[in-house]
């Protein structure tokens, strides 16, 4: 799955960080700081997603018991290194918490997701909450933030929950036809629509964190709500 968006990523992100830094001024502050050789070799967007993916690996204090807090350490980092876009902090925030290194097919290929080394990886993926979805209190949720990022992100690029939603179903029925040991997840599912609200929530409250989407279904869940979607 992340290797769709991030190649989705490459091909519009020029003009989403237009569309955004035209109504946040903060994203201009970029041009006036030291070159870095990460500004020749990489894309502004990838930069970004890179400095915020090694964060994670290397500051970031993550517990069993401030899960929700640390996911929002995550987007705030992503904020501050795509200088408060938005949208370029929801997908830099997607590739920081991708937990699959490589995409394996049913044919044989093999498609690599990062190119860390395997020991930054795993150092990494160890960081990433576990404890997000009150359903499963001792499960391991740690896949379900790209899930909820990625479709956030899409969800604003796009300007459209449904085609965000239309997507992330495709991905999902693919995966399992396509994925060597991958199976439809409604779970995943409820992480991509969580995604998609986050998005919707940012239009009219952009300081939203991600933690509230989190707490909003566990608090519906635990009154008795379904816990399926």
């Amino acid at each position: 799955m992340g290797l769709v968006f991030l190649l989705f990523g490459a091909a519009s992100a020029r003009g989403v960080a237009q569309a955004d830094s035209s109504a946040n001024p903060t994203s201009s502050a970029s041009s006036t700081s030291p070159l870095d050789p990460l500004d020749i070799l990489l894309p502004g967007f990838l930069r970004a997603a890179y400095n915020a993916r090694a964060w994670v690996r290397d500051s970031l204090t993550s517990s069993d018991t401030n899960a929700l807090e640390a996911v929002d350490q995550i987007y705030r980092r992503a904020l501050f290194e795509t200088n408060g876009d938005l949208t370029l902090a929801l997908l830099a925030a997607a590739i920081a918490t991708m937990e699959h290194r490589q995409l394996q097919f049913s044919i044989g290929l093999t498609l690599p997701l990062t190119f860390e080394g395997q020991a930054e990886f795993d150092r990494r993926v160890a960081k990433l909450p576990k404890r997000l979805f009150a359903d499963l209190p001792n499960g391991d949720d740690r896949d379900k933030l790209q899930h909820f990022f990625a479709s956030a992100w899409l969800a604003r690029a796009l300007d459209s929950r449904h085609a965000a939603d239309l997507i992330g179903w495709g991905i999902e029925i693919g995966e399992g036809l396509l994925l060597t040991g991958e199976a439809e997840d409604p779970r995943d599912i409820r992480a991509n629509r969580l995604g998609q609200l986050f998005a919707e929530l940012l239009n009219s409250h952009p300081a939203a964190l991600p933690s509230m989407m989190f707490d909003a279904w566990n608090r519906k869940m635990l009154a008795g709500g379904k816990s399926t979607k």
